[in-house]
């Protein structure tokens, strides 16, 4: 069994929908993690408790992934350095990355893909030895992936999703300066003015997104061109970021293909 839990709209992330979760076998926890997903791609934080860890610790994962692309809609799935060994002894003890690149994740970064294979192939020749930690130090410095259907590019760890954020922030420096609070009611309305929303009946976390997302919303090209539905959509992108089930709101994303492209165009790619 697995609880998955998600976090109360103050407390949400401006973009990736996140939730902790729990593994339980026969009603006791073995394990825990964290999820956050957006663009069709999730990033997973895996953990076992020490008495569980062993066989079946692979199985886990791979009921883990069933659930987050069930949640979710994901088809990529990316780790983080950290959990793969980066700063991180016990990851580097375990041999992480391993686990990892056993169970079909690769890194895209083309030095690290290098050193994975050299590896393999020193591997193959000497079956009883185990990989250096100088090597577990190198391969853990990249985010590794799986793709369950066509690699894409722009998903959680190749796209710099902090950007929009900054941007968020830097429209709202240069147009009201240290009075913040003013900023974001009249980028409210404007976002509002923009969209053709009304919020009448939204609850205090739905109103709260919204006040989020204003910004980005006014820096999002185009909006003009689109059709009524097509902005009655985002509205309710924005709705779900603040309501109950935040997986509701990544998949309302992702469907939405205009404000997706539009959110790309306000950030670079990272060179992770």
């Amino acid at each position: 069994e697995f609880a998955f839990i998600g976090a109360i709209p103050e407390r949400r992330l401006l973009l990736e929908a996140l939730s902790g979760w729990l593994a339980l076998r026969n009603g006791v926890p073995i394990g825990y993690g964290t999820v956050s997903a957006l663009y069709r791609s999730s990033e997973i934080a895996f953990n076992v408790f020490d008495a569980f860890r062993g066989a079946e610790a692979a199985h886990v994962y791979g009921w883990v992934l069933a659930c987050v692309q069930h949640l979710f809609g994901v088809d990529t799935f990316t780790i983080y350095p950290y959990q793969l060994g980066q700063n991180n002894e016990e990851g580097l003890a375990s041999g992480a990355w391993w686990f990892y690149q056993k169970l079909g994740f690769r890194p895209r970064d083309r030095t690290t893909l290098a050193t994975m294979r050299r590896e393999l192939a020193r591997l193959r020749r000497n079956p009883g030895r185990r990989s250096s930690r100088t090597t577990l130090v190198e391969l853990a410095d990249h985010n590794v992936y799986y793709s369950a259907g066509r690699a894409r590019h722009a998903v959680i760890g190749e796209l710099a999703l902090g950007r929009i954020g900054l941007a968020a922030s830097k429209l709202l420096a240069e147009r009201y300066g240290s009075e913040r609070e003013r900023g974001e009611r009249e980028l409210s309305r404007e976002a509002a003015r923009r969209f053709g929303l009304s919020i009448t009946g939204w609850t205090n976390g739905e109103r709260l997104a919204w006040r989020r997302w204003a910004p980005l919303l006014v820096l999002v090209g185009g909006v003009e061109r689109w059709s009524r539905a097509e902005r009655r959509a985002a509205i309710e992108v924005v709705r779900a970021k603040g309501g109950r089930r935040e997986s509701e709101f990544a998949t309302r994303f992702d469907a939405h293909r205009k404000l997706r492209a539009g959110f790309l165009r306000l950030m670079p790619w990272s060179t992770s």
